[in-house]
């Protein structure tokens, strides 16, 4: 099977085969070791954390466009499809890691899901900062940088520390930022953010609110109170969401035929999928996919 939204991996270099810093200015990234092109809409099976120190332009990441802005970071998670268009004077960073990299020698399998930023489609994946809140963030990105460049044999401890600072600090200011919506304070904040866990890794094959609500032990009533507390949205919603989010990323990447991305996504009723898109986004999915075939087209 064909991409021609293709997925990108981490180059191994001499040096660094799971994290690696980029510094870009303009349209052109200042490093010949960048894995791949950037002017076509692609995904990798890593993190991507962009530092937008200035410059404006477009970010388009899973069919929502933002904008860019001075003193913003951006978060993509793997498997998202985005495409940057940066103006001229754009400078900034981009920084990569795998989850492996960050999840070694520590004690939670699971930690990069616990960052709202990341795995999360529901919540914003842009932060946009104060001049003092990001300056702050880029004497940590000059401290990596620098660390970056050496070849020691702690280097890449110290950057996996230096990394863990980084995101615990992002996460810091997006809680502050974003503290009315996550509402962290909910005694069932814990509860909805395990939900949100689970339906990333399990949306394929669960569709059922009563499926997430017995792994976590509560009743479906409960479970869309709680999120719908937290979120605005009920847990249905917000499997219906991600159902909907990955046939739209199968249209716009793969050649699968609708009957096809049906049965990927777990509907044994192909018509019944195409009636949910449908209700879901307004087009049906071959309407959607020639939508995306115009867009894209060269």
């Amino acid at each position: 099977m064909s991409n021609p939204i293709p997925t990108y991996e981490l180059p191994e270099t001499a040096q660094h085969k799971a994290f690696q810093l980029y510094e870009v200015e303009g349209k052109t990234i200042i490093n010949t070791t960048y894995p791949h092109k950037t002017n076509w809409p692609h995904r990798h099976n890593y993190y991507e954390i962009c530092f937008f120190i200035n410059g404006s332009g477009k970010h388009e990441i899973d069919f929502n466009t933002h904008s860019i802005h001075s003193k913003s970071v951006h978060f993509i998670s793997p498997g998202q499809v985005h495409l940057i268009a940066r103006d001229k004077g754009y400078h900034g960073y981009l920084l990569v890691f795998t989850r492996e990299f960050y999840s070694l020698d520590t004690f939670h399998k699971d930690l990069l899901y616990n960052l709202p930023f990341f795995n999360n489609a529901t919540m914003s994946p842009i932060l946009n900062l104060n001049e003092e809140e990001f300056s702050e963030l880029m004497v940590l990105v000059g401290q990596i940088k620098a660390e970056y460049q050496k070849e020691s044999p702690m280097t890449k401890d110290i950057l996996r520390s230096f990394l863990q600072i980084l995101l615990l600090k992002c996460r810091n200011y997006y809680l502050h930022y974003f503290a009315e919506r996550s509402k962290m304070n909910d005694p069932h904040f814990v509860q909805v953010q395990q939900f949100n866990i689970l339906v990333e890794q399990h949306f394929q094959k669960l569709h059922l609110v009563q499926d997430y609500a017995e792994i976590l032990s509560i009743s479906p009533s409960q479970l869309n109170k709680f999120v719908k507390q937290i979120s605005g949205n009920t847990a249905g919603e917000i499997i219906i969401d991600r159902l909907i989010l990955e046939a739209k990323r199968l249209l716009m990447y793969t050649p699968l035929s609708n009957k096809e991305i049906a049965y990927e996504l777990n509907y044994e009723d192909p018509s019944y999928f195409s009636r949910v898109f449908k209700k879901e986004t307004g087009l049906s999915p071959s309407a959607f996919k020639k939508l995306l075939d115009e867009k894209y087209r060269f």
